[in-house]
């Protein structure tokens, strides 16, 4: 993981939208050069020359205008106080290096990155420590294993470790030493410990309130034994006060800060962004996805079903509190509306949540090592770990990882493959595997060519190439486009789009952005796009551009052929 952050992929020494401090991150981070440099938390005017300068995202999300006037920050501020002495540090070093003091220089993503292994090491610590109570050491060291070089977790504990999610993974680490060594001694104050670190947790993502079933019912059997332990709490007001003081702590300072930006108390910094409880809910993408499924990026992971199903049957030790906590878990996080999480390398916001995960992991993994087919289990991970550098080198360096952009064709046409091609960028638009066609036996249906000025047209506009009868078979295009200046945002790329109708109906769909294909000014580049008719029944075919953005491009030529080999 050091080898990671400062030689194979140092994200300090990226810039704009590559660098630490970028995107979510930047979210996070902005209170301390609000507070401390630039003294101005309600108008944010010193944010724009910092955009200007160092361009952390495409647009100004990690603030909204509230209806008072002011600049309401996006995100809450915990990961800012895990930030902060390292934040101090940086600062303090940026005359002695000769780096800007303006809490975004070099100096600053450096130090930000060095937090975040600092907390990983630390989770790292702390997780094995409360394993080694349960398990032998070789099983300790496996379970570690897994979750390190198999998961998600490498990246975002290294490289991509500046997010949230590895200070979590820190936090729970912590929260099940203090919450085990509380039953284990029945002391007050490791409860009390437990409380305000719950408190910090909450203040970094408000969901981590589910922490609090981790300190309801570890070491319990069964549900009445966790309601007598709470009756029991609640019998003991001096206890319940303390233990709910010392949780305030750290969300008192959110609360402190919306009220003095927004003039109130609780703020929805997420607006339209929320959660879809019932109907709506994405467990099967949040799982399975090609965009962000955790299993489809972290197939290690799938090992927590057999591991709870034994947990449970075994009643292992914590087996309600473990399982309780891992199902509300997934329940919370597919739950949100914005499933794929920017496009995590998948499912990032599940990241955290692996210390809890690891306990019937290892003791699953305990129990097979006896077993004859614990070769296949280990030739699993050992896959999996393959699979997972593999997907983390092409998230940075190797440039073949799409995000929320990836469907099945592209992730299996790139998958183990290192060589980047231009024409596997189509399949992001099509989602149809590369199909072959015969020139020779095609028949040609169109041949036209266009101006410049009906082409190239304007933002949101549609221009209609091709509206008419075709026969069934395999489609080729053979296109040139054009563009007058280069478009690098793909939301706002020209799509080229083919339509088979039923009458209005539209039986299938094809796009591809010819923005992809256009990467000088002014020079007309030629392009295929090949598609299969559907199985159902049409009468009618379609092209047309579709200008989602403000660069003028087009089609200058299209030629259109059909062939029913």
């Amino acid at each position: 993981m050091l080898c990671a952050t400062f030689f194979y992929y140092p994200k300090w020494k990226q810039t704009k939208t590559e660098a630490t401090i970028s995107w979510d991150v930047s979210g996070y981070y902005i209170y301390l050069p609000a507070i401390f440099i630039f003294h101005d938390v309600r108008k944010l005017e010193w944010k724009k020359a910092i955009d200007s300068t160092y361009y952390p995202s495409t647009s100004a999300y990690q603030s909204f205008t509230h209806p008072g006037g002011n600049q309401v920050f996006k995100y809450t501020c915990g990961v800012s106080v895990l930030y902060m002495p390292f934040f101090f540090l940086a600062h303090a070093l940026a005359p002695v290096v000769g780096a800007t003091a303006d809490g975004y220089s070099w100096i600053y993503q450096f130090m930000i990155s060095v937090s975040a292994l600092f907390y990983s090491l630390i989770g790292l610590i702390f997780l094995r420590k409360i394993l080694l109570r349960y398990v032998d050491d070789k099983i300790v060291a496996m379970g570690l294993g897994i979750i390190v070089f198999a998961t998600n977790y490498f990246d975002y504990g290294s490289i991509t470790g500046a997010m949230s999610h590895s200070y979590l993974f820190c936090g729970y680490s912590i929260l099940l030493y203090l919450i085990d060594n509380y039953y284990r001694t029945k002391r007050n104050q490791w409860f009390y410990i437990s409380c305000g670190l719950i408190g910090l947790m909450t203040l970094i993502r408000p969901t981590e309130l589910i922490s609090t079933i981790l300190l309801f019912a570890w070491n319990a059997e069964s549900i009445a034994e966790i309601r007598e332990r709470i009756l029991n709490w609640m019998r003991q007001p001096s206890f319940v006060l303390i233990a709910i003081g010392l949780f305030f702590i750290f969300p008192l300072l959110q609360l402190i800060y919306w009220k003095y930006t927004a003039g109130e108390w609780i703020v929805y910094s997420y607006q339209e962004q929320g959660f879809s409880w019932l109907r709506g809910h994405h467990i099967w993408q949040g799982l399975m996805s090609y965009q962000a499924g955790w299993w489809m990026y972290s197939p290690a992971m799938v090992i927590i079903i057999p591991s709870l199903i034994y947990s449970v049957v075994k009643k292992e030790r914590h087996f309600l509190a473990f399982t309780s906590f891992i199902i509300l878990s997934l329940y919370l996080t597919f739950a949100w509306d914005e499933w794929t999480y920017g496009g995590s390398l998948g499912q990032r916001a599940l990241v955290q949540h692996y210390p809890v995960m690891l306990f019937p992991i290892v003791y699953w993994v305990n129990s097979i090592l006896n077993w004859k087919w614990k070769y296949v289990f280990y030739s699993f991970i050992l896959f999996s770990v393959l699979y997972n550098f593999w997907m983390i080198h092409q998230a940075h360096r190797g440039g073949l990882f799409r995000g929320i952009m990836t469907n099945k064709a592209y992730f299996w046409h790139t998958l183990f493959t290192f060589k980047k091609d231009p024409d596997n960028e189509v399949l992001l638009d099509t989602n149809e595997f590369p199909i072959t066609f015969d020139d020779q036996k095609s028949k040609p249906v169109l041949d036209t060519l266009y101006a410049d000025s009906i082409s190239c047209i304007g933002h949101d506009k549609t221009f209609i190439l091709f509206d008419g009868k075709i026969p069934a078979g395999k489609l080729k295009l053979h296109a040139l486009g054009k563009c007058s200046q280069r478009e690098w945002d793909v939301w706002s790329m020209n799509q080229l789009i083919i339509q088979y109708l039923s009458g209005d109906r539209p039986v299938k769909s094809v796009m591809v952005r010819i923005n992809r294909f256009l990467d000088k000014e002014n020079e007309a580049r030629p392009f295929d796009l090949i598609t299969q008719s559907p199985n159902k029944s049409f009468n009618r075919l379609k092209i047309y551009l579709w200008n989602p953005g403000y660069t003028a491009s087009g089609i200058t030529q299209l030629k259109l052929s059909v062939s029913n080999e």
